[in-house]
């Protein structure tokens, strides 16, 4: 078996973090890595588990992606349309699993197999973990959240144009994509694509929560870069969308030209040299903890995961 290395990518999330928090983008690229080893550090053992505590808003949103990558999936294999019935007794069952296993805490023996949820992670303060229960409204709003996603799902006019699609004009359902742009592998993960009978490349991101243009803009124009780069399709046979399932599966549109194309292509190249400019080696791709800074706000931090050892809040 080949040996897993640590190796610089960029993505959108990564870039992202970067941005908001080189101390947090530290701990969950570098610090944690060989936490998953039997002789590892203390250290790299808390932070493997902490980079996969989730809040439950987000937890709740991987709830809708997987029961819609299901569904497709499925429909692809059987031809079996989904139902609304279906989607959302889907996603109960991940819902009752994800509550088991964080109360459970089988995260702990597989951090980033099972869920570990924020809210009761951090729940009693410093006895990280032991939280086990939430106020009735507070998980009835997340269930409510999850069920009206996936109604607007099944409601949206973008799921009557996928299925009125031929399968094999599909492109890959929600699948860890890369492409190179020069030396920088640049991941790129839309939720959903097809190609319709005028031979234009609709690119889909599914979307819980609100809508922000200009980093949706971006994530977009990546996957665009994507289709370009390794689909091969021309700019002006390439649609970019994003559908707001918590907004009654409303969609947006978002133009796309060799302007935007060229702005995300400088955009990623910026943003990985200044990643790569933090290493202490950029052969082997080390990092020194310092070299992170802090940067608290009430916005990040509020639902930061690594608070238990950040020094800014300690």
């Amino acid at each position: 078996m080949a040996e897993i290395t640590n190796d610089l990518t960029w993505s959108i999330s990564r870039a992202s973090l970067f941005q908001s928090c080189q101390r947090a983008y530290y701990y969950k690229y570098y610090g944690y890595w060989g936490g998953w080893k039997a002789d590892a550090d203390d250290k790299a053992k808390l932070l493997h588990i902490l980079r996969n505590v989730k809040p439950m808003i987000l937890w709740a949103g991987t709830i809708v992606h997987d029961t819609i990558k299901d569904a497709l999936l499925k429909y692809m294999a059987t031809g079996t349309a989904p139902t609304l019935p279906a989607l959302q007794e889907h996603a109960t069952l991940l819902l009752r699993s994800g509550w088991l296993e964080t109360i459970n805490k089988e995260w702990v023996a597989r951090p980033s197999k099972k869920t570990n949820l924020f809210e009761l992670y951090y729940g009693d303060g410093e006895n990280y973990g032991e939280c086990k229960k939430l106020p009735r409204e507070q998980t009835d709003a997340i269930k409510e959240r999850v069920m009206s996603a996936l109604d607007a799902f099944m409601h949206t006019p973008v799921l009557k144009d996928i299925l009125a699609t031929p399968c094999n004009q599909w492109q890959p359902v929600d699948e860890n994509l890369f492409f190179m742009l020069d030396d920088i592998k640049v991941w790129a993960c839309p939720d959903f694509a097809y190609t319709d009978s005028d031979s234009i490349l609709h690119i889909i991101d599914w979307k819980t929560g609100k809508e922000h243009p200009a980093q949706l803009r971006l994530q977009l124009a990546c996957y665009a870069l994507y289709a370009i780069k390794t689909l091969h399709f021309p700019i002006d046979r390439i649609a970019i969308h994003g559908v707001f399932l918590n907004d009654g599966g409303r969609r947006s549109d978002y133009q796309i030209d060799q302007t935007l194309i060229d702005g995300v292509t400088n955009q990623i190249k910026v943003s990985f040299n200044a990643m790569k400019g933090k290493l202490q080696d950029t052969e082997k791709n080390l990092a020194d903890e310092e070299n992170f800074p802090c940067n608290p706000s009430e916005y990040t931090c509020s639902t930061c995961p690594f608070l238990r050892v950040c020094p800014a809040i300690q």
